[in-house]
């Protein structure tokens, strides 16, 4: 008995829903450049013809993939109110954030690793990267780490390349649990911000 027009859409959405959510792990663990639309039908086990039925282009594929998985369904960290403490009390509360990765599950955490780093992608449109600025740790970080050396609290140099590696560990943890459900490690705020502080913490708390 042939399908209902119901149930057909019904089978159009379903595709496409998988085209996404392969889509949405193929960029996070990949990132953005480096994603071809081989890489994208090869994860989803489907052709090019079908990928080409819902999405013009990678780009647009991207669009979707943010405006349908990650924009609104990721929760940001809580970077305002980071920011609003400033300085040591800032960054401590902003590392301890971190600590809530650990119990998301992998797409979840694909959705993050886009979130955090898609504003500073070049190669978006700027409409994009403009929506991604609330998910943005790496500029709280520098600007945090700048205030607890004038407080005296952080370690030397310059922030912005502190808050870069600090970032970076954050990428590699999340790319490998995305990648690897049954391997995940991710390093504790109380390290991350021990890492950061050039007194005992005994003295800063």
């Amino acid at each position: 008995m042939p399908r209902s027009p119901e149930q057909n859409q019904a089978v159009k959405d379903k595709r496409r829903a998988k085209l996404l959510d392969n889509a949405l792990k193929v960029f996070a663990v990949l990132g953005y450049d480096e994603v071809s639309i081989d890489s994208i039908t090869k994860s989803a086990r489907c052709s090019h013809g079908l990928f080409y039925h819902y999405f013009t282009s990678k780009e647009e594929a991207f669009g979707y993939v943010w405006d349908e998985l990650i924009d609104g369904a990721f929760s940001a960290p809580p970077l305002a109110e980071a920011l609003e403490k400033g300085g040591a009390a800032g960054l401590d509360f902003i590392c301890h954030a971190y600590d809530v990765f650990e119990s998301l599950d992998a797409k979840k955490l694909c959705v993050a690793q886009i979130a955090i780093t898609a504003c500073h992608i070049d190669s978006l449109p700027d409409s994009i990267k403009q929506k991604a600025e609330k998910y943005d740790m790496r500029s709280a970080l520098a600007t945090l780490i700048k205030q607890a050396q004038e407080e005296g609290n952080a370690i030397a140099g310059d922030p912005d390349e502190i808050a870069y590696a600090i970032f970076t560990i954050f990428l590699t943890e999340i790319k490998q649990a995305c990648l690897n459900k049954h391997d995940r490690h991710f390093t504790s705020g109380d390290v991350l911000f021990g890492m950061l502080m050039k007194k005992p913490l005994s003295e800063i708390h």
